[in-house]
């Protein structure tokens, strides 16, 4: 689903077809169907999550950084932590993969670098060493040999199971240096592989990750209560130049009396919970808005007449002409009486119940989305150092 399939799906409920005589510019559709979006988003927002490494000793974090910069964080909707048991991660492998350019063709000529990550249930590493190749003429594809497998033995005996379930490799495109995923390895055997993928098959495919998360998860999860836009358990210190408060919880400032000049969260974590390095991992759940546009959408299809029964709401509340052109007058000689000032009234009816249409369709929304939604149950006390045990 993307724009265009709504702009033509409102104009059709609007029987307002493409043509001279059309009531509504693409512009003015538009900025209906923007307004359903931001109010359905309301009702049922774009559910994302990333990954934060912890910092000692802190409370307060800056908002995360959003999936798509045109869409930013609207709040914080749950945070997990610590989302896996210290110590249990893999190290990331301590070597490249052997790299050596061989005949053939697929690739470009020039300078190729390719790393290694390795896979758990819970996750993955950040990556190898870069292991770089040449490419020639008539030489254009890369052998990889010697590609590193992960531990065969679970990294915590008699407590947890994690074994490598296979490795992943990233390559950058022709004398670039950003990673991109070229292949997963399904299993932690292989050691080769012939590359000949050409670099347009990597464009848009992910990044290596930058946070260990091939660690054992908790279960049930850990989930924290918190505080948004608040310095209320730290100390001005967390919110001043050269804190916590940079990208994703790198150094930066927030200043400001109140840490208002940089969207903030506060966990509640007594001293005992609190991090004593880098190495745990803050799971945060965030709303945006949802995505529709030419590159397409986050709205379940199933939800298309919604947005599209939104935005005729909002296209007929904003048309005026019918609003303007009322009149009621007599004919002197005929004596007939001309009255036209149903229109506006009409027309304000037809875009009301449009409008509580739309409203209705919404809180349907919200009650299916509560009632699937998973609530939080404690069976008993918890003792207080019950994630040191």
């Amino acid at each position: 689903m993307q724009l265009s399939d709504i702009e033509n799906a409102v104009r059709l409920d609007l029987f307002d077809p493409a043509g001279a005589d059309q009531r509504w510019a693409s512009s003015d559709i538009d900025r209906a169907i923007d307004k359903a979006v931001t109010r359905y988003s309301e009702y049922y927002p774009n559910i994302a999550y990333c990954d934060m490494a912890s910092e000692p000793y802190q409370r307060t974090y800056p908002y995360p950084t959003s999936w798509n910069p045109a869409y930013p964080v609207w709040w914080i909707e749950r945070i997990i932590y610590p989302l896996q048991i210290s110590g249990s991660q893999y190290s990331p492998p301590g070597f490249g993969a052997f790299v050596t350019a061989q005949a053939g063709t697929g690739l470009s000529i020039g300078t190729y670098q390719y790393a290694v990550t390795l896979l758990t249930q819970g996750g993955e590493t950040p990556v190898s060493p870069i292991s770089s190749v040449t490419t020639s003429g008539g030489n254009a594809r890369v052998s990889l040999t010697n590609i590193p497998s992960g531990a065969a033995q679970a990294n915590i005996p008699g407590t947890a199971t994690n074994t490598v379930i296979g490795r992943n490799l990233y390559r950058t495109q022709v004398n670039g240096s950003t990673l991109f995923l070229l292949i997963t390895i399904a299993d932690n055997i292989t050691t080769s592989y012939l590359d000949s993928t050409p670099d347009s098959a990597l464009t848009g495919m992910p990044s290596p990750p930058t946070l260990n998360t091939s660690g054992v998860m908790y279960w049930p999860p850990l989930e924290r209560n918190f505080s948004e836009y608040s310095n209320l358990f730290d100390s001005s210190a967390a919110l001043a130049a050269g804190g916590n408060l940079g990208a994703m919880g790198a150094v930066g400032s927030g200043a400001g009396p109140t840490g208002t000049q940089e969207p903030t969260f506060t966990l509640m974590l007594n001293n005992v919970d609190l991090p004593k390095d880098n190495t745990l991992i803050l799971r945060i759940f965030y709303a945006t808005k949802h995505q529709l546009d030419s590159n397409g959408s986050t709205i379940p299809d199933v939800h298309r007449d919604v947005i599209a029964l939104g935005a005729c709401a909002y296209a007929m509340e904003a048309y005026q002409t019918p609003t303007n052109d009322g009149f009621s007058w007599e004919d002197g000689s005929l004596r007939d009486h001309v009255d036209d000032s149903m229109i506006p009234a009409s027309w304000r009816n037809s875009a009301k119940n449009k409008m509580d249409q739309f409203t209705q369709c919404l809180t349907e929304i919200r009650q299916a989305r509560d009632y699937a939604a998973s609530s939080r149950v404690h069976w008993g006390d918890v003792p207080r150092f019950w994630t040191r045990l």
